[in-house]
């Protein structure tokens, strides 16, 4: 399996760039484009990532490493029959209104994605996907206000990401249906 970046080193080489996205939202971008099309094709990511894909760039590359390693890993993870697909969003530790903003980024990305990878509104596509990409717009616009975060908002929290991560397996299931292998003939 293709090692996957990590959340706070991919922040920082993208803060770096001065990329127009949040880490989140380049991942939920790359899993947007994957359920619509089957694939996500490198360079037209990355060109969605910076403004400017300027390949000479050492900043640019540096970021693109990691990229091209979330991009890998992201594939076989939403590909993995054990459904072990992971949203990239901050770690436990980080605060509650930074994993909040984080995961309605993440969902704002994923939608923006689905546009990218050739998803037209109003296109024919199972119900239950369409509500879930419904509710994904609706977490993408919730915003967290600044507590501490007690045991419930802790809880309210986990629940929604699970629901956003079983919500993007279902909706490329229901996209991106697998093809039954072809029988061989001896």
């Amino acid at each position: 399996m293709t090692e996957r970046p990590q959340y706070n080193s991919l922040r920082a080489a993208l803060e770096k760039t001065d990329a127009e996205m949040t880490t989140a939202e380049v991942h939920g971008v790359l899993c947007g484009m994957y359920c619509a099309a089957g694939q996500a094709e490198l360079g037209k990511w990355l060109e969605q990532v910076f403004e400017t894909f300027d390949v000479n760039n050492m900043l640019v590359k540096e970021a693109s490493q990691l990229l091209v390693g979330l991009h890998r890993s992201t594939q076989e993870q939403l590909n993995d029959a054990e459904a072990g697909f992971q949203l990239l969003l901050p770690d436990d530790e980080a605060r509650l209104s930074e994993r909040s903003e984080a995961l309605a980024s993440w969902c704002q990305g994923f939608t923006f994605g689905l546009v990218a990878g050739g998803l037209k509104e109003g296109a024919d596509m199972p119900q239950d996907s369409r509500e879930l990409i419904r509710d994904m717009v609706e977490i993408a616009r919730l915003g967290h206000e600044e507590s501490e975060g007690d045991d419930e908002d802790e809880e309210a929290y986990m629940q929604l990401s699970e629901y956003v991560r079983m919500a993007v397996l279902l909706i490329n299931e229901e996209l991106q249906p697998l093809k039954p292998a072809a029988e061989t003939r001896h």
